[in-house]
C-alpha cells in the first residue's frame, strides 16, 4: 500500500516524464524540426500551385469544388495543339532560348575575358559597372527604348545605319521579329553571364596560367587547356540557370512585339497569357503550363545528367 508521500512524489515526477520524452523526440530528429518549416514553404509554393495547374487541366470549367468538376481527360491537351497553338509556341521558345544563350555565353565570356586582361583597376570597374547597366534595367522600360530606338522613323539605330552605310535599315519589328527579340534579350542578360564568367577567372589560380605561360603556351591555348577547363562548373552552373531564366522570358518580348506580328514571337508564356487572360481559355492555358512545365524539368535533368561536371552539386 502506497502512503501518501510516494503518491505526491509520482504525482510530481510525471510532468517531467513527458518534458524529458518531448526534449528526447527533439534531440532524436533534431534535423527533421530544422527542415519541416522550409519543406513546407516549399510544398505550399511549389507543389500546391502545380497540382492545382494540374487540377485545371483536367477539368472542363474551372471550380474550387472538386467533386463538382466536370473532368474531361485530356481533351484540354487536344485543344491546346489542335488549335490552342501550342506547339508552334514551343518551337519558337526553344529557338530564342537557344540562341540567345549561345550568343550571351560567348559574348559574356569574350567580355569578361577583355576586362580580366585589364591592368588597370580603375579601369577594370570602369568596364564592369558599364557592363552591368543593361541588366538593371526594368523589362517593360528595356521594351519601350527597344521600341523607340528600332522605330523606322525615329529610331537611332535605322537612322545609323542609313546614315553610315550603304544599306537600308530594316523595319526590325515586322520584318526580323524574332532576330530583334533575340539580340534585345541578349543585350539586356550578357550582363549576367559576363558577371559569372568574370568571377569565375577570377578564381583561376596564377600558378596555373603562370606554368602555361613558361612552357610557352600561346594564349589561345592557355584558355582551351587551362583556363576553361577549370572553370567547367562555373561555366555549367551560368548556363543551366541562364536557360531556365530564358524559357521564362515574357516582359520584354510582350512590351516589344506582344507576339506579332501574328505569332511570329509568341513565346509560351505569350501564349499562356493569351490563352488564359484574352481568350479567356483557362483550362488550355493550364494544360499548355502543365506540358511546359514537364518539358523544362525533363530538359533541365537531362542537362545536369548528360553535360553536369562532377564536384557542381557536391
Amino acid at each position: 500500500m502506497s502512503t501518501p508521500t510516494q503518491t505526491q512524489s509520482e504525482t510530481r515526477t510525471k510532468p517531467e516524464g513527458k518534458i524529458a520524452r518531448v526534449r528526447r523526440l527533439w534531440n532524436d530528429h533534431l534535423p527533421i524540426w530544422f527542415i519541416a518549416p522550409m519543406a513546407t514553404v516549399m510544398v505550399l509554393i511549389t507543389f500546391f500551385p502545380g497540382a492545382y495547374d494540374l487540377y485545371l487541366s483536367l477539368i472542363k470549367e474551372p471550380t474550387l469544388n472538386v467533386f463538382a468538376a466536370d473532368f474531361v481527360g485530356l481533351s484540354n491537351f487536344s485543344t491546346a495543339f489542335s488549335r490552342g497553338g501550342a506547339l508552334h509556341s514551343l518551337i519558337i521558345t526553344i529557338t530564342v532560348v537557344v540562341s540567345a544563350l549561345i550568343l550571351e555565353s560567348v559574348l559574356g565570356f569574350v567580355l569578361a575575358a577583355l576586362v580580366a586582361g585589364v591592368g588597370s583597376g580603375r579601369v577594370k570597374s570602369f568596364y564592369r559597372v558599364l557592363f552591368i547597366i543593361p541588366m538593371a534595367v526594368a523589362p517593360v522600360s528595356l521594351a519601350t527604348i527597344g521600341r523607340i530606338m528600332l522605330n523606322s522613323e525615329v529610331g537611332i539605330i535605322p537612322y545609323v545605319i542609313n546614315s553610315a552605310t550603304p544599306f537600308t535599315a530594316p523595319a526590325f519589328l515586322s520584318k526580323m521579329p524574332l532576330l530583334t527579340v533575340i539580340l534585345m534579350d541578349t543585350w539586356n542578360w550578357t550582363p549576367f553571364m559576363f558577371i559569372i564568367f568574370y568571377a569565375g577567372l577570377s578564381s583561376v589560380p596564377d600558378t596555373l596560367v603562370e606554368a602555361s605561360r613558361v612552357d610557352g603556351a600561346p594564349l589561345w591555348r592557355r584558355y582551351v587547356h587551362v583556363i576553361i577547363p577549370y572553370m567547367k562548373p562555373v561555366v555549367f552552373v551560368a548556363t543551366l540557370i541562364r536557360m531556365i531564366d530564358l524559357f521564362r522570358t515574357f516582359g520584354v518580348v510582350y512590351g516589344l512585339t506582344q507576339g506579332g506580328p501574328g505569332t511570329a514571337t509568341q513565346l509560351v508564356s505569350i501564349n499562356i497569357y493569351e490563352q488564359m487572360f484574352v481568350n479567356n481559355q483557362v483550362t488550355v492555358a493550364a494544360a499548355i503550363a502543365v506540358v511546359y512545365l514537364i518539358m523544362v524539368v525533363a530538359l533541365c535533368n537531362i542537362v545536369i545528367a548528360k553535360v553536369g561536371f562532377d564536384g557542381v552539386w557536391d
